[in-house]
């Protein structure tokens, strides 16, 4: 009996496979049935849709070379290489002497800003921001020399040694009667005074460089080519008016 039983249930799981597969799909209903709506396809380059768009860097100002030669340019967008003639190559010229002489001047006036603070301020015009930048510079020096003094030890501030009065050697001995680590807060001191100083240079350089490019921007300062004669050579010289 048990022989038989086996092979029918194999029987019955073989047709039972062979009836899933014949069996009619379900018809679907009305919803599915409707055909699907496809959304166009994004543009080449384009973000997909529920991206955020990619944030693209600011361009940086063209400089004054690449200013003066768009300009020689759009003169002389008409003339050809092999036809221009001396006035085109004095308009040339003249461009690029122009180009130089700007980076020349916010040049100087960055530097002088950065050897000490205001000073190129006061040469770009703007004295309320000089002054402010000489009275950030003299707070940061003054300040480094105060906490310089009150983190000496106690034996070689002025209350307790006379610099005036007493003997070199008399100094020299209270100096080094205080171990190096006595001395780390002074150290401390003036490497912090020595950043503030730093930073506060390259804020007031690059402070009055933008003034100087305003300057130039705002018409404030003009610069005009002049063909000059020099030992024999002919060449172009440049006259600032500001």
């Amino acid at each position: 009996m048990k022989n038989l039983i086996i092979p029918a249930l194999l029987v019955c799981a073989f047709a039972g496979a062979g009836f899933a597969q014949a069996a009619p799909a379900p018809a679907p209903d009305a919803a599915s049935s409707a055909p699907a709506v496809q959304s166009p396809a994004p543009a080449a380059g384009a973000p997909a849709a529920g991206t955020p768009a990619a944030s693209t860097p600011e361009a940086s100002p063209p400089s004054f070379m690449e200013q003066e030669i768009e300009a020689a340019a759009a003169e002389l967008s008409s003339a050809q290489v092999g036809t221009m003639t001396v006035d085109d190559l004095e308009k040339i010229a003249a461009h690029l002497a122009i180009a130089v002489q700007k980076e020349r001047y916010v040049e100087r006036i960055r530097n002088a800003s950065f050897m000490l603070p205001g000073v190129g301020q006061f040469m770009a015009g703007d004295t309320l921001s000089g002054w402010l930048f000489v009275a950030w510079d003299l707070t940061v020096l003054a300040g480094t020399i105060v906490s310089a003094y009150f983190v000496l030890p106690a034996n070689v501030q002025f209350g307790s040694l006379d610099y005036l009065n007493s003997p070199l050697s008399a100094i020299q001995t209270a100096w080094g009667s205080n171990s190096l680590l006595a001395y780390l807060p002074l150290a401390g001191v003036i490497a912090g005074g020595v950043i503030l100083e730093t930073v506060l240079r390259y804020v007031s350089a690059d402070n009055a460089a933008r003034t100087a490019r305003r300057n130039i921007a705002d018409g404030k300062v003009t610069f005009q080519p002049t063909l000059e004669l020099s030992d024999g050579n002919l060449g172009f010289g440049m006259r600032m008016q500001f």
